[in-house]
């Protein structure tokens, strides 16, 4: 069997399966581990897997989106670390909106026993059930829950965004290509290209694996971001790129 052929074999046994491992896919195409990895290693850069703590997962940034666990296992350590940057930009008693996400998941994790008080916004149900129990006073935008991910979307959170005005606000991205980042669809794409404009300023949160890919519906241009915080695992070529748009931390 060919190293094509192989590769073709794994794509195919994650299309029904969740996920899987070196181990077990060693097994499958009775290969060495060593040759699994790079197997493996190519399909990232080919954009068709990703690798989490419990294994591999496909993807297809085109027209589908992870599920909020498999969000959570991906770059984990790299959110903390942008999280962490991100939190020593917030001033007591400020209003910031969280868009929906895994980063900014954990940013709202920091924020919950933070000896200020604060007014957050969020279309995320995951991260206004977690600030439910805070001394803050919790926004959520209202509308359609999405099923697996925990964003929430629709007219409601359209009109929300519209009416409501905050200091700060942290958006995610699926994905940066050309300049601009990209959402998974064009209602996703409008939503959160009305956080952007409802902040004074606006933060992009981000890691390295985002970066060169591309997804169905642009949200907006990188110049539109006050500011882009990454992981510090960036490569030189990556931030200078990137800091001919804006600031980038």
């Amino acid at each position: 069997m060919s190293k094509e052929s192989r590769k073709l074999k794994i794509v195919n046994y994650l299309t029904e399966n969740e996920n899987a491992t070196i181990s077990s896919l060693s097994k499958l195409l009775n290969v060495s581990e060593m040759t699994v990895r790079r197997y493996l290693k190519e399909l990232e850069e080919e954009e068709l897997v990703l690798g989490t703590t419990n294994g591999y997962v496909l993807v297809d940034y085109i027209s589908t989106e992870l599920p909020f666990f498999k969000k959570q296992l991906v770059k984990i350590d790299e959110k903390k670390e942008i999280a962490k940057k991100a939190f020593k930009f917030i001033k007591p008693n400020q209003r910031i909106f969280l868009d929906a996400g895994t980063t900014t998941f954990e940013l709202a994790k920091l924020l919950k026993d933070v000896n200020f008080t604060l007014t957050i916004g969020t279309n995320d149900i995951k991260s206004s059930s977690f600030l439910v129990d805070s001394h803050h006073t919790v926004l959520v935008t209202g509308g359609m829950i999405q099923n697996n991910v925990g964003s929430i979307y629709g007219a409601h959170t359209t009109r929300f965004l519209e009416e409501e005005k905050f200091d700060i606000s942290f958006v995610a991205t699926e994905a940066i290509h050309d300049g601009a980042i990209y959402a998974p669809t064009a209602e996703k794409a409008n939503v959160k290209r009305l956080m952007v404009e409802c902040g004074k300023e606006s933060c992009l949160l981000v890691d390295d694996s985002k970066l060169d890919r591309f997804s169905y519906s642009k949200i907006c241009n990188l110049n539109e971001f006050d500011l882009i915080i990454l992981n510090d695992g960036l490569s030189v070529s990556s931030r200078k790129y990137l800091e001919q748009f804006t600031k980038v931390l």
